[in-house]
């Protein structure tokens, strides 16, 4: 009966390695496997916004009457300033505009409106000038978040300007009145107009000044690279039929560059920056009119029709336009000389003078 216990022992063994097998197996099943990490990208910077500049409460504490009446403003653009906002835009800046009261399109008539405006050009802190005060440079300053502003005051309202990080800031507040039935202010004297706007200018400069470049980076349109030139559209013969010049006139067409040389204003920064470029007519040594040409601009045309834009400006027909051509007309009482806009191809023109719309009409038949 031998045979039985070499069973025994085999089948032990047996059961040892299967046993042995279930444990190797076991191990392996609970053996946790490497991973990698999936890579993550660090967010887009979050670019500054009007909101991160100025509170709603501050811009309306800073627009409040003189009657104490709590304000209520609203995202509006005087249409004095909109194409310049517009240039700021595309040229990579920050455009910001409120307004208070009833609104556009009257200046001087009795009226309770106010616009509080905060401009920022990146880039541009190396180009800063003071404030105009008349004929001449502010000597009027103030310091702000340790900043040294240059401050002025007049006929259009108040102004702050400073050069922040990298960055050229300017506020301002324009009000119906000012100059003559009385405005929202009156009686609030100046300075105390002036320590409002110091008091939105502190927290508009440090959002500035602790902002990265990204979030300064604010998109723009493609601008200009080739010369300035008045060809084309802006040809000569055209625009002079269009003024009816009498043929025996002395007659002078300049084309202005901004580009070329430093700027006196904050707006003339504002140009170069958005590559703009002018024609100036002038007949018998008198200025006659002003293109200034925006070329790539067209995208934003829209924006002369966003609030108060679209009761500053009225849409005139163009004779033989092509779909794309779009034009309005300020809403002055300068009749024929009141400013037109035309955008076509493309590019955005501002005409100022006497016959502003029969020479936008001239740009178009020279364009098409």
């Amino acid at each position: 009966m031998h045979p039985k216990p070499a069973v025994v022992a085999t089948a032990s063994l047996l059961l040892l390695a299967l046993t042995g097998c279930v444990g190797l197996a076991d191990d392996a099943a609970t053996t946790p496997t490497p991973t990698v990490a999936p890579e993550t990208s660090a967010p887009a910077p979050t670019l500054l916004t009007c909101d991160d500049l100025a509170s709603a409460d501050l811009v309306a504490t800073t627009l409040e009457g003189a009657d104490g009446v709590a304000a209520q403003p609203v995202p509006a653009v005087n249409d004095y300033d909109a194409f310049d906002g517009v240039l700021l835009e595309g040229a990579g800046g920050l455009p910001c505009s409120w307004r208070v009261g009833s609104g556009m399109p009257e200046y001087n008539t009795p009226s309770d409106w106010a616009y509080l405006r905060i401009d920022v050009l990146p880039g541009a802190a190396g180009q800063w000038v003071p404030l105009s005060a008349g004929d001449a440079p502010s000597t009027d300053t103030r310091t702000i978040e340790g900043i040294e502003a240059s401050v002025s005051g007049g006929d259009r309202g108040w102004s702050v300007s400073a050069p922040v990080g990298d960055s050229w800031v300017v506020l301002s507040i324009s009000a119906a009145g000012l100059t003559g039935a009385g405005s929202r202010f009156s009686g609030l004297g100046g300075d105390v107009m002036i320590d409002r706007l110091a008091d939105v200018a502190g927290p508009a400069f440090t959002a500035v000044q602790q902002a990265s470049p990204e979030q300064l980076a604010w998109p723009a349109v493609e601008l200009r690279q080739t010369d300035a030139v008045c060809n084309g559209g802006l040809d000569e013969q055209g625009i002079l039929a269009a003024e009816q010049v009498p043929a025996d006139a002395s007659v002078e067409y300049e084309t202005l560059d901004p580009t070329t040389e430093a700027p006196a204003y904050f707006s003339d920064a504002v140009r170069a920056a958005a590559r703009t470029f002018t024609c100036d007519l002038w007949v018998d040594a008198l200025p006659l009119v002003t293109i200034t040409t925006a070329r790539g601009f067209s995208p934003l045309f829209d924006r002369l029709r966003a609030p108060d834009g679209d009761v500053g400006f009225a849409p005139f027909d163009l004779a033989d336009a092509p779909a794309d051509a779009a034009a309005v007309v300020a809403v002055t009482d300068d009749g024929p000389s009141s400013p037109a806009y035309l955008s076509i191809g493309g590019t955005l023109y501002e005409i100022q003078g006497d016959g502003a719309q029969a020479v936008a009409q001239a740009i178009v038949a020279q364009t098409y």
